[in-house]
């Protein structure tokens, strides 16, 4: 298991700042698919901290679901069956939900969900996070057709004062936000400073994330050209 941690540094006047106006603190779990009913879900939601925020999860650490629960915008997926699952395995839906995970013809790297026949569900990926229960980072529209997605080795950050609950499609990001790759680094440090943004926005894996960005298309990555889909 892969261990990744976002460590962010808030000077004092800014977190006297934030928590004065009720700022939390959210972060979301990036996919690749190219799916496009897939939607982002808030992965988290911090309520209070202090000048050093340590976010900690282990990348490879990951529950597929289903849902009853339909996508629609600023509403709670409800996770269902669900099932610890790898990279390169597949999740089959039976009739009346059941989900069996099998090892073999799926690309490195992806979770494979294959609907039941008849049956339409909403389905994706869920994981802990500072060894909270595991929660949906993501949920896409599962019928007869399979849906295969991979987690991003990434996170995103976003303070706003607005109060959402884990696993809610939040359509745009509603403060200022980072999108932070891993890659071959297992920790990443950051600065947030309501004079400065986010800091740094010089790194190659960085980028701020202006508030009123839609969340699906910044969230949900698409695989570059001629690769598998997902």
């Amino acid at each position: 298991m892969t261990d990744r941690t976002l460590t962010i540094n808030i000077s004092s006047t800014t977190l006297s700042d934030l928590q004065e106006s009720g700022f939390h603190l959210y972060a979301f779990r990036p996919v690749t698919s190219s799916n496009k009913s897939g939607v982002p879900l808030v992965w988290e939601r911090l309520d209070t901290y202090l000048k050093v925020v340590i976010l900690t999860f282990t990348y490879e650490d990951l529950w597929a679901y289903i849902s009853s629960n339909g996508i629609a915008i600023d509403t709670q997926i409800a996770m269902g069956n669900h099932t610890e699952v790898s990279r390169g395995e597949r999740v089959s839906v039976g009739d009346g939900g059941g989900l069996t995970v099998t090892t073999g013809g799926v690309p490195k790297g992806d979770v494979y969900i294959a609907g039941a026949a008849g049956a339409r569900y909403t389905c994706g990926l869920a994981a802990a996070q500072n060894k909270m229960p595991a929660q949906p980072f993501c949920a896409f529209t599962l019928s007869q057709t399979a849906v295969t997605m991979q987690p991003a080795d990434a996170i995103f950050v976003m303070w706003a004062t607005s109060n959402y609950d884990p696993a809610v499609y939040m359509q745009q990001s509603l403060g200022p936000g980072l999108f932070v790759k891993f890659g071959d680094a297992a920790q990443r440090t950051v600065s947030y400073d309501t004079g400065k943004d986010w800091q740094p926005t010089d790194a190659k894996w960085a980028q701020s994330v202006v508030s009123g960005t839609d969340l699906k298309t910044t969230l949900i990555l698409n695989p570059r050209r001629n690769q598998p889909t997902r």
